[in-house]
């Protein structure tokens, strides 16, 4: 399995929230960097009629977040899915 890379627009948005790697970080460095360190997970889950959607979970609580004022967008891969709520999740983090 390859990993992807996050878009510059993703990028751009983890720095401003404190992210802190020299590096181009992936897909699941990012999702592992909001769920240590802003206790928010991404979640991804594959939907009867072939297609992806995301919720984001506040950590230890399991309660579901920033879903109330967003549409419910269906993504044609998986990656698609986990950058628009990696995006979402960051939208939540405060300075």
């Amino acid at each position: 399995m390859e990993d992807k890379f996050i878009t510059i627009d993703t990028l751009n948005m983890l720095l401003d929230k404190g992210f802190e790697y020299l590096v181009y970080p992936t897909q699941s460095l990012a999702q592992k960097w909001l769920r240590e360190t802003k206790n928010l997970h991404v979640e991804i889950s594959y939907m009867y009629g072939n297609f992806w959607i995301y919720d984001i979970l506040r950590i230890p609580n399991h309660d579901m977040v920033g879903l109330s004022d967003r549409p419910l967008t269906h993504y044609s891969t998986y990656e698609e899915a986990l950058e628009a709520g990696i995006q979402e999740a960051l939208k939540l983090v405060e300075e």
